[in-house]
């Protein structure tokens, strides 16, 4: 593969590549070419642009316009051209690293991904005491929930007992009097001893569920105050 002689050849392929499969302009070249090679003159471009045809680099093709002699040349960069340029890049690379700052870069990364893993770990330890610490809690919380539940489950048994026993008592003596007032009716009594009786009950009654109903409030509906220190 034949080499570049110059930077100014270089720089001419480097731009066709750039258009490259569209065929430029000469005019288009040289101002391209003028742009990255400082002090480029229009005589050295066509001069190099020639010797690249001659290598094959470059094609070129004449194009005349419809009307009048005017002719443009049109350049194009061919397969053998972009080779050359990219083994003369290849060439120009600069070369690789050594062995000892691989190494280094090596070590430089696994110190960076160590530190990350450790502060992770770190982030993961706090996270997890954080949430044992609210597991803890939860199941305090649901055990002290459990404990008024039984409580209040205890209290209303217990008040219930006492409604019923209190209530056939009531009844007991809602009974005794109504037979106390019938006896006394038919013994000549006054009806007026019927209707005290008759009050009698009503009130006694009324007393009975008023008491259970503020009872109920005050045991199983108000909860107890907790004793704050």
């Amino acid at each position: 593969m034949a080499s570049l002689d110059n930077e100014i050849q270089k720089q001419i392929l480097k731009s066709l590549r750039e258009f490259y499969p569209i065929r430029v302009d000469d005019v288009v070249l040289v101002a391209a070419v003028q742009k990255q090679v400082s002090g480029a003159t229009t005589e050295q471009i066509d001069k190099d642009i020639a010797a690249l045809k001659v290598k094959g680099f470059v094609e070129e093709t004449v194009v005349k316009a419809p009307f009048g002699k005017t002719e443009t040349r049109r350049l194009k960069i061919t397969s053998a051209g972009i080779e050359s340029l990219q083994g003369l890049e290849e060439r120009e690379a600069p070369t690789g690293v050594s062995a000892k700052e691989v190494e280094s870069r090596l070590v430089e990364t696994y110190d960076r991904i160590k530190g990350d893993l450790e502060n992770m770990r770190q982030n993961l330890e706090a996270s997890q005491k954080a949430l044992d610490a609210e597991m803890v809690e939860m199941r305090k919380r649901i055990a002290d929930h459990d404990q008024v539940i039984r409580t209040y489950f205890v209290r209303v048994i217990e008040t219930f007992g006492v409604f019923v026993g209190i209530f056939a008592v009531v009844v007991v003596s809602m009974q005794g009097g109504i037979s106390a007032a019938t006896s006394a009716i038919k013994g000549g009594e006054d009806l007026a001893v019927f209707i005290f009786f008759i009050v009698a009950i009503a009130v006694t009654v009324a007393a009975v569920i008023l008491s259970l109903l503020y009872g109920i409030r005050k045991l199983i509906l108000i909860p107890p105050k907790s004793d704050e220190k």
